[in-house]
């Protein structure tokens, strides 16, 4: 019975009646089509209000966990669309943190189109390509929160922040023009350098990312164009590059007069960042984030933060690529932004990634004293890669292996990245953890961490 799963934990709220609910559908005690006790029933049973097992029922059913109608009663909902369900593969490869789900994202969102009053303008008419006026007024006051000082007129709304790589790349860069990386990053940004006919030189990195002095000396070699880097939690690595290092790579790139382009996508997961690159070398950098990774991976909301008077070419691409981003969309994420919801449900997924690292760190026998919560982890192997990949997915995990996110085909390390924030539930994460470390040594899986 799935009941001692929320008797055992203190206090029962409606966020951890949808918990427990969640977790006994992955473990298969509540199968499809079992009925669920009545309201009333349930929170005689818990100790709790009606109100509250109501608010669960609800935040369940919005979750597609559940089912029922007015006289009938309330049923676990058939899950032949649920990405997690029993005997079905976890996905480990796709990087995005889910959020509490005993929240309302309904809730949100009628909150943040509830009062406005211009529906009708957002709607029927075309706005400017870089996005409407005080929706970059919006991300600029947000931006000097995380320590960049940028104007609206520096800032090009986009349709997630993969757009924004785009639309910034195509800006600047010319088919055959050299970029420089480092030598593990983000797979996107290969693929757009491909798209564009780019060349990509991978650089040496340490547990900071990337190493200023290979940078300098690449250019003393080549013409590099533009210097991409994940200076805040870097894909596939977690790293986090200090303050020092920062300025240093700025100071080196005004000296070879290259350009700047800074991912900083995971910015969120440090409670205190050091400053972005951008606050070093603002003639010359241009800032990639959005709210993919911090809120909804579906409200497809990026933000490029160009110099001063760079937004324009920008802006271009955007009108080329899409016309104009949707301002509904704009709007919502942007009353986020200034309500504040943005904020919460960024503490809430630093909460959350640091308590799944915990577990990892069990699994595989992690230091986490100095650890950087990033939204994934990278393992390092003593075994083939592909091997690992393949053994792991017999057990119905995924893993994306080193190769996928290396510059160059010829220094591949063998490792995996793990993405701790996707499975739905903690006890779905176990699962696909204890398969992991299974395959890791062989050794039995642990106790329960939950």
């Amino acid at each position: 019975m799935w009941m001692p799963l929320i008797e055992h934990r203190p206090g029962p709220t409606a966020q951890r009646i949808v918990e427990a609910l969640a977790e006994a559908i992955d473990h298969g005690q509540l199968k499809t089509g079992a009925q669920l006790p009545p309201h009333r029933e349930l929170a005689d049973r818990m100790r709790v209000s009606v109100g509250t097992v109501s608010r669960a029922y609800s935040l369940a059913k919005e979750r597609g966990l559940i089912t029922g109608t007015v006289g009938r009663g309330t049923f676990v909902a058939a899950r032949a669309d649920e990405p997690e369900g029993p005997g079905r593969e976890i996905d480990l490869t796709q990087n995005f943190i889910r959020w509490d789900p005993g929240e309302s994202v309904a809730q949100l969102v009628r909150t943040a189109i509830r009062d406005r009053r211009d529906l009708r303008m957002l709607m029927e008419v075309y706005p400017d390509p870089a996005g409407r006026l005080e929706h970059r007024q919006s991300a600029a006051r947000w931006l000097v929160r995380r320590g960049l000082a940028a104007s609206e007129q520096q800032i090009v709304l986009t349709n997630g922040a993969q757009h924004a790589l785009f639309t910034v790349f195509a800006a600047l860069t010319r088919p055959g023009d050299w970029i420089a990386a480092e030598h593990l990053t983000y797979p996107g940004i290969k693929a757009i350098a491909s798209q564009l006919e780019l060349r990509v030189a991978g650089l040496a990195m340490d547990r900071e990312g990337l190493l200023p002095e290979a940078l300098d000396r690449l250019c003393a070699t080549e013409k590099i164009r533009i210097l991409y880097t994940i200076p805040t939690l870097q894909n596939p690595t977690g790293a986090l590059m200090s303050e020092d290092r920062r300025e240093t790579i700025a100071d080196i790139a005004r000296r070879r007069n290259i350009l700047i382009v800074e991912d900083d996508i995971y910015a969120f997961l440090v409670e205190s960042p050091p400053p972005p690159m951008a606050a070093f070398a603002p003639e010359r950098s241009y800032l990639v984030t959005g709210l993919s990774k911090g809120v909804f991976p579906g409200l497809r909301l990026g933000f490029a933060v160009t110099p001063p008077g760079g937004a324009d070419a920008v802006a271009g691409m955007v009108r080329m690529s899409l016309l104009t981003v949707s301002p509904l969309a704009a709007a919502i994420g942007t009353s986020w932004l200034e309500d504040r919801t943005v904020d919460r449900i960024a503490e809430w997924k630093r909460m959350e990634i640091e308590w799944r690292w915990q577990m990892a760190s069990r699994f595989f026998g992690l230091d986490t004293h100095d650890a950087h919560f990033a939204a994934h982890l990278w393992l390092p192997l003593t075994q083939d890669p592909e091997q690992f990949v393949s053994r792991v997915r017999a057990k119905g995990v995924v893993l994306a292996a080193a190769d996928v996110f290396s510059v160059s085909a010829e220094s591949v390390p063998s490792a995996v990245r793990i993405c701790l924030g996707v499975p739905a539930t903690r006890a779905r994460l176990q699962q696909a953890l204890e398969a992991i470390a299974d395959v890791l040594d062989g050794r039995p899986a642990l106790a329960p961490f939950i």
